[in-house]
């Protein structure tokens, strides 16, 4: 059996950079493995879904709350208890964490009120744990 031009060119390819004793490896194992594996080996990747964005209420309250020493989910739940308190409501919300404290306050607040909300939660802690000392 004769290579053809083509087949002969892409052995070519195939052999660039490699010594004679990788080829004969490869050349025994191409004998060895079924085509079908052969194949699925050398098929370009399948394209991962892209990730969603993340939201940027999310990652202003993130940002906003880093100082808070602690989990998520108990920054989430002072965030709620403070806007709740600010607004003279009671919410009923139970967060699991920031992104979720922000989906379930975004039915009852506008963005720029949950971001108000994180703000104002920010200077009441540094009025009441500020390390400044007064003077009575």
């Amino acid at each position: 059996m004769k290579l053809t031009a083509e087949q002969t060119k892409a052995l070519k390819t195939l052999a660039k950079g490699r010594k004679p004793a990788e080829l004969k490896k490869l050349f025994a194992a191409i004998r060895k493995i079924e085509d079908r594996a052969l194949l699925a080996a050398i098929a370009p990747a399948k394209k991962k879904a892209a990730k969603r964005k993340a939201d940027p209420l999310v990652r202003e309250l993130e940002q906003t709350l880093k100082p808070i020493m602690g989990p998520a989910a108990e920054k989430a739940d002072m965030l709620v208890e403070h806007i709740a308190k600010k607004h003279k409501r009671k919410l009923g919300i139970a967060p699991k964490g920031i992104a979720d404290a922000a989906k379930q306050l975004r039915a009852k607040f506008s963005d720029d009120q949950i971001r108000a909300g994180a703000q104002s939660l920010m200077s009441h802690l540094a009025k009441l744990y500020g390390d400044r000392e007064t003077v009575v």
